[in-house]
């Protein structure tokens, strides 16, 4: 056979590329390429958008605590505490949104001159639950079995979810709930002091 008058596939493709070149069409290389590359662009703006729009539910809800506790604190100020302290209904608190042991939280709010926050009511409870509090709260348990007792050793009349049975021997205030959790688990914890008449 003539070499001259053979076609192979790779002289009809290099051939069908100058034309398309010449006509100023891509090549199907090009055009690979270029759909990639939309895809791409695609991915990354669908990714930039998302990041944009989307901010994390605990900034938010750390955004309205902050905003509601500044109107507080316009109203009234915690007096010889610093500025950080809002008041409420004669009490004093304060929202660390650091994580802490039970015990260390206990310690940690003493040192503040305040105890970690308590319930006096049922009141109370619903203005903390306005402000979607999570905090340790002075109850604990011996054990499974065993009644939930304040700190200062009288029971604990409120309701605790055991949502750990086995290792939940200390009580957090979240979502409106008090709910068992272990007490050596980090949690963030809300000190609170009595203001005096």
């Amino acid at each position: 056979m003539n070499n001259q008058t053979q076609n192979y596939p790779e002289q009809n493709l290099a051939k069908d590329s100058r034309k398309q070149q010449v006509r100023g069409l891509p090549s199907p290389q090009e055009e690979i390429v270029a759909v990639i590359l939309g895809i791409i662009c695609f991915v990354l703006t669908y990714t930039l958008v998302r990041v944009i729009t989307f901010i994390p539910p605990a900034l938010i809800q750390e955004q309205n605590n902050s905003s509601r506790i500044t109107r507080l604190q316009k109203e009234d100020h915690c007096g010889r505490f610093p500025k950080d302290w809002f008041t409420y209904s004669n009490n004093c608190y304060y929202i660390i949104f650091e994580e802490k042991t039970w015990n260390g939280s206990l310690t940690a709010c003493a040192s503040r001159n305040s105890t970690l926050l308590y319930l006096d009511n049922e009141e109370e409870l619903k203005f903390l639950k306005s402000l979607s509090i999570m905090s340790w709260i002075p109850v604990f348990r011996e054990g499974r079995g065993h009644p939930w007792m304040w700190q200062n050793g009288s029971t604990c009349k409120l309701q605790v979810l055991d949502v750990l049975p086995e290792k939940g021997n200390c009580a957090v205030l979240s979502s409106g709930d008090i709910k068992s959790d272990d007490c050596e688990f980090p949690n963030f914890y809300t000190c609170k002091h009595k203001l005096e008449n």
